[in-house]
């Protein structure tokens, strides 16, 4: 029976998973984890024009690239 495309992503994922070291993994979900958190204040503040939303993404870029 072949796989379906989430079960072949799930064992894709485990499988880069394991060969990345736990250093690289943990910057990995650090920088997972800003990019949401910008997302989410960006998303929170729907009043806010396109202008705007590029210049607070701006403001946290360097924050999300640094790690």
């Amino acid at each position: 029976m072949p796989m379906s495309t989430t079960e072949r992503a799930s064992r894709a994922g485990r499988a880069r998973a394991a060969s990345l070291s736990p250093d690289r993994r943990k910057e990995i979900a650090s920088q997972a984890h800003l990019a949401s958190a910008v997302a989410a204040v960006v998303n929170r503040a729907p009043d806010l024009s396109a202008d705007q939303v590029a210049k607070l993404r701006a403001v946290f870029a360097p924050a999300v690239a640094a790690r």
